[in-house]
């Protein structure tokens, strides 16, 4: 009876062992989801309520902080697959901060303080990666140069977690996103990308946090239960950034592997630009994105929106992961066409409504 008992533990052992990134990869599909339910289906006092006003795109009551699921995801699948623990600290830092700030008003400043120190964190350990682009670029090494370019990535990890942020409006949009985004990174440079040491964990962790991001997704489309909230967007935003960093190898597929966020950074960049334009203040909450406009002004519904903005996407980044292996030329082409395609489709949008309204 021992004996057998025994044999079954083995076995079962053996199992799991060999399932456990299956095993993995359904646990962090089911922490989306909980977390999510949890927050729905909680007690809400009154400040935990997303109360609709002018600025926003929806009419009832929401409890926020949905994301909480998705971040419960990253840090069992980041402790599991023995990500470096100053990426950890750093994206559980800055959604922490965010979770506070979901709940109780914090300054702009001090936001821009926390996600400034999570990325010079992350990035500290990750110079030599870096280090190693700039030598693999046609540029050659130059200290100045490495510089700006160090200045640029903080830069694009601090707008990548806010422009994330700022796209969260409407039902669906940023677990579609995340799950598209975080899917095609994974997928491909597993399969595509030789890797080695940690960066094979990041892929996988990739894969996860779209799983969470699809366990997430019921609860907030095509009905909004529970929005993610600033601890989930602020969150994704901000590990997808340091995924880019972490996973291409080289600037030119830094720029491939951002591009899978392409929808979310041509809206938020023709949407600075018609602000700019009208002598707005950028830091002030508005609803002039063109995702916004179409459901608020044009009256689309919520998920059909949501949709047309992962289908682009799902065709932008197919087509940019195509051309990565013909360099980076056809595809900075590429997306210099896809943008310029959607700057005159937004313009074209926006002035059809302004003539609605006139």
């Amino acid at each position: 009876m021992i004996h057998d008992l025994t044999a079954i533990f083995s076995q079962l052992v053996a199992w799991v062992t060999q399932h456990s990134i299956v095993l993995l990869f359904a646990a962090c599909a089911g922490l989306g989801a909980a977390g999510a339910w949890l927050i729905a289906g909680m007690p809400f006092r009154e400040h935990l309520l997303d109360i609709p006003n002018e600025r926003s795109s929806h009419t009832a009551p929401t409890p926020r902080g949905g994301g909480v699921g998705i971040l419960a995801a990253f840090i069992a699948a980041g402790l599991t697959l023995r990500i470096p623990t100053t990426f950890l600290f750093a994206a559980v830092f800055v959604s922490a901060v965010s979770f506070y700030g979901d709940y109780f008003r914090l300054s702009v400043k001090f936001r821009f303080l926390a996600q400034l120190l999570a990325a010079l964190v992350f990035l500290f350990p990750v110079l030599p990666v870096l280090s190693a682009h700039y030598d693999a670029s046609t540029f050659g090494f130059s200290l100045f140069f490495f510089f700006l370019i160090l200045l640029l990535v903080v830069v694009f990890m601090i707008g990548t977690a806010n422009f994330y942020n700022f796209m969260d409006g409407i039902n669906g949009i940023a677990g579609l996103s995340g799950a598209i985004a975080f899917g095609l990174l994974g997928a491909y440079t597993l399969y595509y990308v030789p890797l080695y040491g940690y960066r094979e964990q990041m892929s996988l962790l990739s894969v996860c946090i779209a799983l969470a991001c699809l366990g997430y997704l019921p609860f907030n489309l095509p009905r909004a239960r529970v929005f993610m909230g600033d601890v989930g967007s602020i969150l994704l935003g901000f590990v997808f950034a340091a995924m880019v960093v972490t996973l291409a190898r080289n600037y030119g597929e830094m720029l491939c592997f951002a591009a899978l966020l392409f929808p979310f950074y041509a809206d938020e960049l023709t949407t600075m630009a018609v602000r700019l334009q009208d002598r707005e203040n950028l830091v002030q909450s508005h609803r002039r994105h063109l995702y916004q406009l179409l459901v608020n002004e044009a009256g689309m519904a919520h998920g059909k929106v949501t949709l047309i903005y992962g289908a682009t996407q799902l065709a932008v980044g197919a087509g940019v992961l195509f051309l990565n292996a013909y360099g980076a030329r056809p595809v900075v082409l590429f997306l210099t066409a896809c943008f310029i395609a959607f700057a005159l489709v937004s313009l074209l949008i926006r002035g059809q409504i302004r003539k609605t309204q006139t």
